[in-house]
């Protein structure tokens, strides 16, 4: 009989502390999924970089033949690529957790770029191959678009530590855009405007040092209309053309500024802060 109630004793004493041993480490509240549009700003992230785009030139294009002389004009379309800069702002929005260093996330960034196409009005030789004209014609796209996706996010920018000095990404979305594209060469041309929706996909690798800082690396794909010339410009070409966007690569550096303010710290902590975050709201 003593047994038995020794036995009851510790069979209930250990169903007492087997809950609070589980859930000790957790000793915070979940924060709310909409705080992170707040929280002191530890989510956001500004950046800059360089715009690599890639496109096709679609019209008319004089012809030489030997010592220069013109043989006349063709249609043809050929590939062109562009150069250029540009900078964003974004916040990470964490929806679901996958472990005590990793989560999916939703992203959303304003991105701003500034492009330009050179040589767009080259000569083709009897060969087949392009130069530059004497007075070669370029255009300028502004570009204002609003990437949207999910990443996969591992180490510390997902979980706003510190105490881990490395963290990777992993993203795909869409991007809504609009473009405003001109030649700056000609005096009264007027700007002419485009949009659409491309697909991306993005690369992150951060380190912590004082704040964090990102390397990111973002290609999109998928045809954007830029220009359509009507008419001959008189010096630079001979004829109607057009220009269309088909890819554009982009290498960024990313600072999240105010991620001096996150909390977590110490490589010697005995529980993991992030476990507040184990359930989202």
């Amino acid at each position: 009989m003593i047994f038995t109630r020794k036995v009851c004793v510790l069979v209930a004493l250990v169903a007492s502390l087997v809950p609070s041993c589980l859930f000790a480490q957790y000793q915070h509240e979940v924060d709310p999924f909409w705080s992170n549009f707040g929280n002191g700003g530890r989510r956001y992230e500004l950046g800059g970089g360089i715009v690599m785009p890639s496109g096709s030139f679609t019209g008319v294009v004089t012809t030489l033949g030997a010592g220069g002389v013109y043989r006349g004009d063709t249609t043809l379309t050929r590939d062109i690529a562009g150069s250029g800069f540009g900078g964003s702002i974004g916040l990470t929005l964490p929806f679901r957790a996958t472990g005590h260093i990793s989560c999916w996330a939703a992203t959303i960034q304003l991105m701003g770029n500034m492009i330009t196409w050179e040589e767009l009005n080259q000569t083709m030789s009897s060969g087949g191959s392009f130069e530059a004209r004497a007075t070669p014609l370029s255009a300028s796209t502004i570009q204002v678009a609003m990437p949207l996706g999910v990443d996969y996010k591992i180490g510390n920018d997902a979980i706003l530590t510190k105490r881990l000095p490395f963290g990777v990404s992993l993203g795909a979305g869409v991007i809504p855009q609009f473009t405003m594209t001109t030649l700056p060469d000609i005096n009264d041309y007027k700007p002419q405007y485009g949009y659409g929706f491309t697909p991306y996909a993005k690369f992150d690798w951060s380190i912590f040092g004082g704040i964090c800082w990102k390397i990111r690396f973002m290609y999109t794909m998928g045809k954007i209309n830029l220009l359509d010339q009507n008419r001959k410009l008189e010096g630079y070409n001979d004829g109607t053309f057009a220009i269309s966007s088909s890819g554009q690569f982009m290498a960024s550096l990313i600072i999240m500024p105010f991620s001096y303010k996150w909390r977590e710290f110490a490589w010697y902590n005995t529980y993991d802060t992030y476990n507040q975050h184990d359930r989202f709201n």
